[in-house]
């Protein structure tokens, strides 16, 4: 178990119509550290993974957020922070081999 935690887990990112298996090193990073993580594997990969503009066409700012799918099919936001505390993937007993879906909100204004 000891050598699983090192390598970390394989998450399937989910955004828009495309999946891809992305290697959190290390779960228990907070929320908001491994999204950053994901934004800058996006960046430096466009056309392997995806485009995550930080504003859209009417020059409103973009909020990614990581979620999930509950068993009614609806989206869940994962928090980045609950009861002021920071909050991880592991926290969310995200797995190896779990989905997680990008979410995106334009912020108006």
């Amino acid at each position: 178990m000891e050598d699983q935690e090192k390598q970390g887990i394989k998450v399937i990112f989910s955004y828009e119509n495309r999946s891809c298996a992305i290697r959190i090193l290390n779960p228990k990073e907070s929320i908001k550290f491994t999204l950053e993580k994901v934004k800058e594997e996006a960046r430096n990969y466009p056309d392997k993974l995806w485009v995550l503009p930080e504003m859209d066409n009417g020059g409103n700012r973009i909020k990614y957020y990581l979620g999930r799918l509950t068993e009614d099919g609806k989206s869940e936001i994962l928090k980045e922070k609950l009861n002021g505390e920071e909050q991880s993937l592991f926290d969310y007993n995200v797995k190896d081999g779990d989905k997680v879906i990008i979410i995106k909100r334009v912020i108006a204004g």
